[in-house]
């Protein structure tokens, strides 16, 4: 096999991992109190705004073209906004959930929002992938209603919210041609400045009071390995594997997400679950490779 080849699909492979491990890996410490929602959001912000100023130095003369009210727009839908929803949705619903409802929302809203913002529309092949992913999404939160987590409900709107605002963001990344380093460097950066202020004299001395352990590992699970070394591999999926074929990648974002969520944290996954997650995966994978889109 193609050793490019190979490299691509474990770059692209190991990205996939750690986004469906993210809920897993927020849920616990959300759902006990240990942290809240601000707290691992200024992890996230602070670690990497420290660790990403030197690309958005190299890039300040495409930021500079891009200007800072179209920066303060991609960082509201792609930035701490869209963060804190995730978060705080992973309070009310359980990882299995986060890890699939966000992702799976946000292609299924970025198609609707495509045709007026980009003026594509979905051929049918499209359309009817994307409504099996929303029948599949619809499954997957069905025990937020009536099973397991009859509270969720909440916390799966939100979740929903969080996969529409990154539709948002992704939209205007392809509008605008914003490269996608340069686009995490900006946002992120953008987010610490906002969070770091409020967040320091409020919260800095309790947490870092807190087992140094278990400080240490969530500022680099969330700062540098979510924050950095995810959109780091994926973007070199892309380069070695090219766009189409790395974005079906992503596919495995839920399904990372629903068994370790499973294994890791013991959570009960029903029957009807498992099986709108493999719908919603299948529709997914059809809507990237055997489907298009048709310019208005």
């Amino acid at each position: 096999m193609n050793p490019k080849l190979i490299l691509g699909l474990a770059f692209g492979l190991a990205s996939a991992l750690i986004w469906g491990g993210h809920a897993v890996v927020a849920r616990p410490v959300l759902a006990d109190g240990s942290f809240g929602s601000f707290d691992l959001a200024a992890f996230r912000y602070g670690v990497g705004m420290m660790a990403l100023l030197p690309f958005a130095w190299a890039a300040r003369a495409t930021l500079l073209r891009l200007g800072l009210k179209r920066i303060l727009l991609l960082a509201l839908f792609g930035g701490a906004p869209n963060l804190l929803l995730f978060l705080v949705a992973l309070v009310y619903a359980p990882a299995s959930h986060g890890g699939t409802i966000a992702p799976m929302t946000s292609p299924i809203v970025g198609a609707i929002l495509a045709i007026p913002l980009l003026k594509e529309w979905p051929t049918r092949g499209r359309a009817l992938a994307l409504t099996v992913m929303v029948i599949g999404v619809l499954m997957i939160g069905w025990d937020g209603v009536m099973g397991d987590y009859p509270g969720a409900w909440r916390g799966d709107l939100l979740l929903m919210a969080s996969g529409a605002t990154w539709a948002v963001f992704t939209l205007l990344l392809r509008r605008w041609q914003v490269p996608a380093i340069s686009a995490t460097a900006a946002i992120t950066i953008v987010s610490g400045l906002a969070i770091l202020p409020f967040w320091l004299p409020l919260r800095a001395a309790e947490v870092f009071a807190m087992p140094a352990g278990l400080v240490l590992f969530h500022l680099i699970a969330q700062g540098l390995v979510l924050g950095c070394v995810a959109m780091f591999f994926f973007a070199r999926a892309v380069e070695l594997l090219g766009a189409t074929r790395a974005a079906t990648l992503s596919v495995m974002v839920p399904v990372v997400a629903l068994l370790l969520a499973g294994l890791w944290l013991r959570e009960p996954l029903s029957l009807l679950q498992i099986l709108g997650a493999g719908l919603a995966v299948a529709g997914m994978l059809a809507a990237v490779l055997f489907t298009g889109r048709k310019s208005a």
